[in-house]
């Protein structure tokens, strides 16, 4: 079996058997998606480790405090007042880091 076979067969098992997406219509196979991949596989490990964890907290627990944070040191503040999410909105990142002061819209 090629390695994309593999990847269809995967990706149909965890659309089928993920509690995740239950629920879910698609209009487009498994196989569409792996056609339409890039051929290097693009891995954000802090992003998806954070979203693991995210994702566990929200089935595991009744609720998940969380507090916007427009800077990285409110966001640092926050971790160590104790609190299990932050929310970062990207529009007001972005507006904290330009020179021009100002805040744009995403």
């Amino acid at each position: 079996m090629s390695n994309r076979e593999t990847e269809i067969r995967n990706l149909q098992k965890d659309w089928a058997e993920n509690s995740r997406w239950q629920g879910i219509k698609r209009d487009y196979s498994a196989e569409d998606v792996i056609r339409l991949r890039g051929s290097i596989a693009v891995e954000h490990s802090l992003a998806r480790r954070g979203a693991t964890r995210l994702w566990e907290q929200l089935h595991s627990e009744p609720f998940v405090n969380s507090l916007g944070a427009l800077t990285g040191n409110q966001a640092m503040q926050q971790v160590k007042a104790g609190l299990k999410a932050i929310y970062l909105s990207g529009w007001q990142v972005a507006g904290d880091a330009n020179l021009a002061g100002e805040m744009y819209p995403d």
